[in-house]
């Protein structure tokens, strides 16, 4: 038997209003997990997370779980400051990225438009299991929220040095015949992609190839 392990730390700074906000939201959370009946949500709570039933002031906060039946952080949360507070959160066993991510995307409007907030995560193995070990990123953004993990990462790195010769780095001012650089500019334009144009290219690429393999796999 192996245990699995999600880590992460991390701190960032934002307002008074929307360190207040997210302790609101993490107990509301807390005490739903346990069963226990919450605390009469504020208006500005009910405005972050907006509910979809009025007879449920708190599914709009159940939406950013996984599982809505199962609003757990996996990790603890410490707030310190005045005016600017410093908010700190930590897991050590089953860090949940994704909601922890939008948490923070849907409670830190004003600090998320003067700058991104971001984070990074590992998950671990008591024993050497194959494909048990690495991490990922996260960045959060006022609009959306892009993540990206190592074993993702690794496999994009490997594929682009596949495909060209060692000391051949290829030339973004060339372009793949099969995804023109005009493309690119018009997914960049319309906000579809924040890639460069060599990184949408090989992104591109390996969906196509997916989309052609029955089983999702690469095809021989």
């Amino acid at each position: 038997m192996a245990d699995h392990y999600v880590q992460g730390s991390f701190a960032f700074t934002c307002t008074a209003q929307e360190s207040a906000l997210i302790e609101e939201a993490w107990q509301h959370a807390a005490d739903l997990l346990g069963d226990f009946a919450p605390g009469e949500p504020s208006a500005e709570f009910l405005a972050a997370f907006m509910p979809t039933d009025l007879a449920n002031p708190f599914n709009g906060l159940l939406e950013i779980f996984d599982d809505p039946a199962f609003p757990d952080f996996g990790a603890e949360i410490e707030i310190a400051g005045g005016a600017e507070c410093t908010v700190s959160i930590h897991g050590t066993s089953d860090f949940q990225p994704g909601p922890i991510a939008e948490l923070i995307r849907y409670c830190c409007q004003e600090s998320l438009k003067t700058a991104p907030i971001g984070f990074d995560w590992s998950y671990s193995c008591t024993r050497p299991r194959r494909d048990s070990f690495g991490g990922g990123w996260c960045a959060i953004f006022a609009d959306h929220v892009e993540f990206a993990t190592t074993q993702e990462e690794l496999a994009r790195r490997l594929g682009r040095s596949a495909a060209t010769p060692p000391g051949e780095p290829p030339d973004p001012w060339i372009d793949d015949p099969a995804y023109p650089s005009a493309d690119w500019k018009t997914e960049v334009g319309n906000g579809d992609t924040r890639l460069g144009y060599l990184d949408w290219v090989l992104a591109r690429t390996e969906a196509d190839h997916s989309a052609c393999s029955p089983t999702g796999t690469p095809s021989a």
